[in-house]
């Protein structure tokens, strides 16, 4: 089985800078030790990921705003998540066979936390520049498939962020059975009417040029 996909446009070229830029940030704060980052500001960090050019925006109004929005979300993210902790991952790309499906699927996860009271549980959270609901159905049905292979159980929850539009959505790992999440991926399969004897790479183009983050699933799910 080959990429799957159900349709949709190439991002605008913008939203692609934002996201290595948000994605690579990310990855510089929690790379970090804890003591570390707790001296480090992360508008110090976006700021050497930020696109130094402005013409891929619509307009320099437009530039400025995405880059304030995107800089304040991003101050009231570490703010109050795992200041003190340790990623379990931290922009990993990740492969398990799905017989089921015929493939080799293939995930990144931005950032994976321990959770749980007896800390056997993970916290898988996603950062998107925008809102995009099928990217977002796409993700949890995948995250679900990946742990229940790959751990035997289901993530504890899945959080994702829409950072221009300041919305953090959370979400129970348990909402979805292996079987719908399967079902899911199946028919994205048969949407995209590629098929061949390869694995399934369902990150994105931009990922695979080291750029972590959004749309994981909108350029070969939802392209």
């Amino acid at each position: 089985m080959a990429e799957v996909s159900c349709g949709g446009k190439e991002l605008p070229l913008w939203r692609q800078q934002v996201q290595y830029a948000v994605g690579h940030t990310l990855n510089d704060y929690y790379i970090l030790t804890p003591e570390v980052r707790s001296q480090t500001p992360i508008q110090f960090l976006l700021e050497r990921r930020w696109p130094q050019r402005s013409m891929c925006f619509p307009s320099l109004m437009h530039y400025w705003e995405v880059k304030n929005t995107i800089g304040d979300a991003l101050v009231r993210l570490v703010s109050s998540c795992h200041e003190r902790e340790v990623p379990f991952m931290l922009y990993e790309q990740w492969y398990v066979p799905v017989p089921e499906l015929q493939m080799d699927l293939s995930i990144i996860f931005q950032l994976v936390w321990h959770s749980g009271k007896r800390g056997d549980g993970l916290n898988v959270q996603k950062f998107m520049v925008c809102g995009n609901e099928d990217v977002a159905r796409g993700f949890i049905h995948m995250a679900n498939v990946f742990c229940r292979k790959t751990y035997g159980a289901p993530p504890e929850s899945v959080e994702i962020h829409f950072l221009l539009e300041g919305e953090r959505r959370l979400y129970d790992g348990n909402a979805y059975t292996m079987e719908a999440s399967l079902d899911y991926l199946r028919l994205l399969a048969v949407l995209n009417g590629e098929r061949s004897s390869g694995g399934a790479d369902c990150e994105s183009r931009a990922e695979r040029r080291n750029i972590p983050g959004e749309d994981s699933l909108s350029r070969n799910l939802l392209m």
